[in-house]
């Protein structure tokens, strides 16, 4: 892989910015059960959380990508 350029990592940077990380420990014998659960939903672990997190909440958790989509999309 290619070193990234000043511009992909400033462009990268700006996006880490934007998100927050949560950590969340679990007893390692459960982590396989989680991740299982994941690969059998066709997610990543992130993603299964985010999901569960949404359904607690209430709301969809919009990506930084889904983000910027909708912004471009409502000012065109």
């Amino acid at each position: 892989m290619a070193p990234r350029t000043g511009k992909q990592k400033d462009s990268q940077d700006a996006y880490m910015e934007k998100l927050q990380d949560i950590k969340v420990r679990v007893p390692k014998e459960y982590y396989d059960k989680i991740k299982s659960c994941a690969e059998s939903k066709g997610l990543s672990i992130n993603k299964l959380v985010i999901s569960l997190l949404e359904n607690e909440i209430g709301e969809k958790i919009l990506s930084i990508r889904e983000k910027n989509k909708l912004e471009k999309d409502s000012s065109e």
